[in-house]
């Protein structure tokens, strides 16, 4: 509960007492008297009222009589009004109900535009990446028997982050609570924030698509489920500011399973911040595999479209300048295309399309590539490259015109296109882990030693015979020359 106004205007005049409710992301504000108008008058008519076009994007401020104190609400909008006489002359009654994006409390900020020298979060399966283990405990087995635990949190891992521009600090800290003793003894917790310090200036979005948003989505591919981010927290004007939005689930359980497919000592800080900024170069690369690994497609086939088409996008980001006909040669053909007896229409559409596409890498290609990237790390995940190339190809080309027709539903071919996916998923997952700079022989010891790997391609393995040939047989496909 507390008094709430619109950012500018004065708390007395223009506020409104009401409360705000922050659970699970959601932030909803009610107040007693309304903070934008309801009806206004018709221009030239002033005794005639019409509804108020609603304004969206508000900024609140708000003051709290206990802590946080101070609150700023971003991009409040309205979602109700009601009130107990009709708005025709004189003060009327109304309940003003709003709903916000975000909620930084502690302070009262202008707007979205704000920016801010630092940022850290918390997420779910960082501890199982941090691998800190600040809390030890010793048994004492002869008289007198005891147990001790020890809280050590130790120093913060730090390393340079330079993304963006930026002469930042990134950092990972340990941090301890303990409860208070009682009937049924004491809860100690360990935790870790993910901290970025010195940056020149973000805005909140900025914060969110360059860091927190590529940190969400490494956690989740590297535990092969989806990681929420639970704190976060800017700093403002000296201080550490607590964050409530959308995208913050504080109530987000802890996984299950313990496994990552790597942890700090594979991927240390500072490959993690080498993945921030070619999370950001590549997107939305990283962004469609963590949906994939989330579950979050409709449909197989959805996600099927939305693999092949980002594997095609991820090469020709990573290889720009990648082709298969020089400029000379385009240039030679256009020209024989003038002089030719081609009709016209046809003449210009073959010159349009060697001018805008049609002189780059053709699909296959790149898809052999993408293999051929895979080889030492992981060639169980792309068997014979040059057959592995043609499945891809064939799923995209498919999908893409509408080929498969009827066929495409059956129980083999869903099974197959399953197969497909699973195989393509892992390897952009793998190639965008090498272009982070993780070591080949350490990502190949994480596939070996992956379950996840290993169930996975079971069903690859079963679906794709070509692709995957029987144990024993030999194939020269991985020196083979591509075959576009």
């Amino acid at each position: 509960m507390g008094r709430f106004w619109l950012a500018g205007a004065e708390p007395d005049a223009g506020g409104s007492d009401g409360i705000c409710r922050v659970k699970d992301g959601d932030i909803h504000i009610e107040v007693v008297a309304p903070l934008t108008e309801w009806m206004v008058p018709v221009a030239g008519t002033p005794s005639v009222l019409v509804p108020r076009t609603e304004e969206t994007d508000l900024v609140v401020h708000g003051s709290l009589p206990v802590q946080p104190g101070p609150v700023t609400l971003l991009g409040a909008r309205t979602v109700k009004r009601s009130g107990l006489l009709t708005p025709l002359g004189g003060d009327a009654a109304e309940l003003h109900r709003l709903r916000a994006d975000w909620c930084i409390t502690g302070v009262h900020i202008d707007g979205p535009e704000t920016r801010f020298t630092g940022v850290r979060a918390r997420f779910t399966h960082l501890e199982l990446w941090a691998r800190t283990g600040a809390l030890q405990i010793a048994h004492r087995t002869a008289p007198p028997r005891q147990t001790t635990a020890t809280l050590e949190p130790g120093d913060a891992v730090e390393t340079p982050f330079g993304a963006f521009g930026e002469d930042a600090s990134l950092r990972v800290s340990s941090v301890g609570v303990m409860g208070s003793p009682g009937p049924w003894g004491v809860q100690i917790s360990t935790y870790n924030w993910l901290q970025l310090d010195q940056i020149s200036g973000w805005t909140l979005d900025e914060a969110l698509t360059r860091f927190i948003g590529p940190v969400q989505v490494l956690l989740t591919l590297l535990a092969g489920e989806e990681c929420s981010v639970t704190h976060l927290e800017l700093e403002i004007d000296g201080r550490w500011c607590a964050v409530y939005g959308h995208k913050v689930r504080p109530a987000a359980t802890r996984p299950d399973s313990e496994n990552l497919l790597l942890d700090s000592d594979a991927m240390p800080l500072d490959k993690v911040a080498a993945w921030c900024e070619m999370a950001n170069r590549l997107r939305p690369t990283p962004q469609v595999i963590s949906s994939a690994v989330s579950g979050d497609f409709a449909t197989l086939e959805a996600e099927a479209l939305a693999l092949t088409t980002t594997a095609e996008g991820m090469d020709r980001v990573l290889y720009p300048n990648a082709r298969r006909f020089d400029e000379d040669q385009v240039s030679k053909s256009i020209q024989a295309l003038k002089n030719s007896d081609v009709p016209i229409e046809v003449s210009d559409a073959l010159t349009d399309a060697l001018k805008i596409y049609f002189y780059e890498d053709s699909y296959p290609t790149r898809m052999r590539r993408l293999a051929d990237s895979l080889v030492e790390v992981a060639p169980r995940c792309v068997g014979r490259p040059n057959k592995w190339k043609q499945e891809i190809a064939s799923l995209r080309i498919g999908l893409a015109h509408a080929l498969d027709g009827k066929s495409g539903s059956t129980d083999d071919a869903i099974r197959k296109m399953h197969a497909q996916v699973l195989s393509l998923r892992w390897a952009i997952l793998l190639r965008l882990l090498l272009e982070a700079g993780v070591q080949a022989e350490t990502l190949a010891a994480a596939v070996d030693s992956s379950t996840r790997f290993r169930r996975d391609e079971r069903a690859w393995h079963a679906r794709l015979p070509k692709v995957f040939p029987d144990a024993g047989a030999e194939s020269n496909e991985a020196t083979s020359p591509s075959n576009s």
